[in-house]
């Protein structure tokens, strides 16, 4: 990469910079549909000059890497100024919760940063979503993440007269909307940008992050490992896995042990039948099952299990309950090989947002993790952020005229899914969830 630029000058009041975040100075990202982005955190496509959307069909990874829309937003973080894509991290870090904003190598970065907000080296982290095939249909995600919700939403349209209409209506309050139900990414399952992809990982990209849809049921993940194994670059590349733990391939046997680091993290939303309803039509036996593969893996020396619940509304109740299965799984041992990740904090959609709960069912729920948290306290990954989701709970976000519509809007959405299912519904597996519910919209 070949910029000729005079490096920027660093005034005195950005040494502090509240809005700064290493991401913009050392990660790629690549949403389901190709389009690239600065981070997970954001809904904000990187644009060309002209405005349009950077996407892995039309434009080079080099490109979008310094697109005036990254050096202008370095340059705002260089000046202390707040950058209106990053806005989803600041709102999670007023409430205290866990963002995914770094805030490491600030100094080195911003000298390292040309007066235009170009920098002349690449990227050596990436996020790389491979499209949205997925093999389930979990209650907080939405068609962009699994091409089965969305299908599954036009069968209840069917026999639901009306039910599409509404869900077009409340968009992002019950299903993340995207105007197209049956959309089914696919920019990398052609040849030469996958080509492409594989080859700029291999030459720049020494920790990458891969999400799918659910990466195990996406041959193009298995070819990454095939295409880093020829090379001998496995060696050089730390993997994290995010997985819904219902797939594995034996050969992760023999890939895992030669990667730098390797991380799973589990996406487990509660016990048993709870997360089974929560990550439809998931196994919670068979999940426990391959849990334990890579458990076996991990005396390789390499590797770490990291838990990544998705709190929300379904399970906030059994978080004490999860987190005591958790350090029994592990031996309590937090620290080198197992881990607990608290970033998958569901805010929408809004009806799986726990926020809406009617006032004394939080409340009562507060008392319930309230009363285990001498259990936890010794643990620093457990301790302050299970302490702010009890206040949380306390706190008040919402009107109650609003929860009383966000209430009525997830009734009617989970009822309508559940007679579709004809499995387990929401009423039977949390009664009280139900009565507090039943009596807050009387």
């Amino acid at each position: 990469m070949r910029i000729a630029c005079r490096p920027a000058t660093i005034p005195v009041e950005c040494q502090m910079s509240k809005s700064y975040c290493a991401k913009l100075w050392n990660h790629q990202y690549i949403h389901m549909s190709g389009s690239i982005r600065f981070c997970c955190a954001t809904k904000e496509n990187i644009t060309n000059k002209r405005g349009h959307r950077m996407n892995m069909n039309n434009d080079s990874l080099e490109k979008a890497w310094n697109s005036e829309q990254i050096k202008s937003a370095r340059l705002r973080m260089m000046r202390g100024e707040s950058v209106q894509a990053c806005i989803k991290c600041v709102e999670q870090e007023d409430r205290g919760f866990q963002s995914m904003r770094e805030t490491q190598d600030m100094e080195m970065n911003f000298s390292m940063t040309n007066f235009d907000g170009s920098v002349n080296h690449y990227p050596v982290t990436m996020e790389l979503h491979l499209g949205n095939l997925c093999n389930l249909k979990c209650k907080m995600c939405g068609q962009q993440y699994s091409n089965q919700i969305g299908k599954e939403l036009l069968d209840i349209g069917k026999t639901e007269p009306g039910f599409l209409e509404w869900i077009r209506k409340e968009s992002g309050n019950v299903n993340i909307w995207t105007n197209n139900l049956s959309v089914q990414y696919r920019w990398f399952q052609n040849r030469k940008i996958k080509e492409k992809l594989f080859d700029y990982i291999y030459k720049h990209i020494k920790e990458i992050v891969v999400i799918g849809g659910e990466p195990t049921v996406i041959p193009e993940f298995w070819e990454l490992f095939d295409y880093l194994e020829q090379r001998d670059s496995l060696k050089d590349l730390s993997i994290t896995l995010t997985t819904n733990l219902t797939n594995i391939n034996p050969k992760m046997t023999d890939w895992l042990p030669r990667l730098k680091r390797w991380t799973v993290w589990a996406s487990i939303d509660g016990l048993g039948d709870r997360t089974e309803y929560i990550r439809y039509p998931s196994n919670f036996e068979k999940c426990c099952d391959n849990l334990n593969f890579y458990k076996n893996l991990l005396k390789t020396g390499n590797g770490k299990i990291v838990l990544s619940p998705a709190i929300q509304l379904l399970n906030i109740d059994q978080l004490d309950d999860i987190i005591r299965w958790w350090l029994d799984f592990t031996g309590g041992d937090l620290e080198k090989q197992f881990g607990i990740s608290w970033r998958a904090q569901v805010w929408y959609p809004t009806i799986c947002n726990y926020d809406i709960l009617p006032r004394d069912y939080k409340s009562k729920i507060a008392d319930k993790l309230e009363a285990s948290f001498d259990q936890f306290k010794r643990h620093g990954q457990i301790k302050k952020w299970y302490q702010n989701q009890i206040d949380n709970l306390r706190g008040n976000t919402y009107t109650e005229e609003q929860k009383r519509h966000f209430i009525q809007a997830f009734v009617k959405y989970n009822d309508a899914q559940d007679r579709h299912r004809k499995g387990k519904t929401w009423r039977q597996l949390i009664p009280e969830l139900e009565q507090a519910l039943t009596k807050s919209l009387e």
